[in-house]
């Protein structure tokens, strides 16, 4: 097996050519590669997955640069991205796989590479040297059937909808680039109230919706007496709807408009024929929605000692600025 670096391809082709494939999913799509192209100072890298003349499949990722240490994500921690990884179909043979791809990041001198895919298997990324981190995340089935949905629900998750709706919310997807400052607003008081900044810049949030609005992006906002008192994010495909980013307005809280925010986006998921609602990550308020809780693995491997380290000091410095960040902030 060898992975064939793809000098070329158009957007629609690439699109086309990965939909076939079980492993395929939103994060691999030419719309949220540009999203991440905009936003991460990398370029995007894909490759054919050859074994004896045939195509198996495709992989992507993007390459970036820090302190003269190739980094190869596929995806890297906070790219607001869930799972790249390979694009095959099942019976694939992924320990060869991975095998190729170490051989791959040696060939164009990559010192760092990180994977996030729910099919690699956690033994075989062992064998082949490769550290990870443990998540969680809640998969929601969905069904046309909204009464199925409603009953797979949690009994106080279905009262909180009810009072919703009862205080007359209205849930609408909004298509107007204000959502964008609404939104971040929204998430600036969530963070404060935690000392914190948010992790994301807003020009990540105008890229977003420039990129995915509207065929690959809920953008849902919810209003009481045309008050707009929460808002949340919610990027989908054809087979998943996943949760980007929530906020709502501390003082409307008590009106219940986050559960019926979710269930909004749930019931005009389903509608369209999409299954699964990943809530991307834990949380005590997401068991409520009738979840299954999922583990998961972010896969990682440094090639050289400076690299590894490299990779820690990153992820201190990370979260320390966040700290630092939102305690300045909140004294000013």
């Amino acid at each position: 097996m060898k992975l064939e670096y793809i000098e070329e391809i158009r957007s629609n082709i690439w699109d086309k050519t990965i939909s076939q494939f079980d492993t395929k999913f939103l994060f691999h799509q030419s719309a949220w590669l540009k999203f991440l192209e905009e936003t991460q100072p990398g370029k995007v890298l894909r490759f054919r997955i050859v074994d004896g003349g045939m195509t198996m499949g495709y992989f992507v990722g993007l390459l970036l640069e820090k302190r003269n240490i190739k980094i190869l994500g596929s995806p890297l921690p906070g790219w607001t991205t869930d799972y790249m990884g390979p694009i095959v179909n099942k019976g694939f043979d992924y320990k060869s796989f991975i095998y190729s791809l170490v051989n791959t990041c040696r060939n164009f001198g990559i010192q760092h590479i990180e994977l996030n895919n729910p099919f690699l298997d956690k033994g075989i990324m062992q064998e082949m040297h490769f550290h990870y981190h443990e998540g969680i995340t809640y998969l929601t089935p969905l069904f046309k059937d909204e009464n199925l949905m409603w009953d797979n629900l949690k009994s106080n998750c279905r009262n909180r909808i009810r009072k919703a709706q009862k205080n007359e919310l209205i849930v609408e997807d909004c298509i107007d680039p204000i959502f964008i400052n609404e939104y971040y607003d929204q998430l600036n008081e969530v963070f404060k109230h935690k000392n914190l900044v948010p992790t994301y810049s807003i020009q990540r949030v105008e890229s977003l919706f420039k990129n995915l609005k509207p065929d690959l992006l809920f953008t849902l906002r919810v209003k009481h007496n045309d008050k707009i008192i929460a808002t949340g994010i919610f990027p989908h495909d054809d087979r998943c709807i996943y949760f980007f980013g929530g906020a709502s307005w501390k003082e409307y809280q008590s009106l219940c408009p986050n559960e019926i925010l979710h269930w909004t986006a749930m019931t005009r998921a389903a509608k369209l024929g999409i299954e699964t609602y990943n809530m991307c990550g834990g949380g005590s308020f997401k068991p409520k929605f009738g979840g299954l809780k999922v583990q998961e693995y972010n896969y990682w491997r440094s090639f050289t000692i400076r690299a590894r380290f490299g990779r820690q000091a990153y992820r201190y410095i990370f979260y320390t600025k966040q700290k630092l960040k939102g305690i300045i902030k909140n004294f000013l």
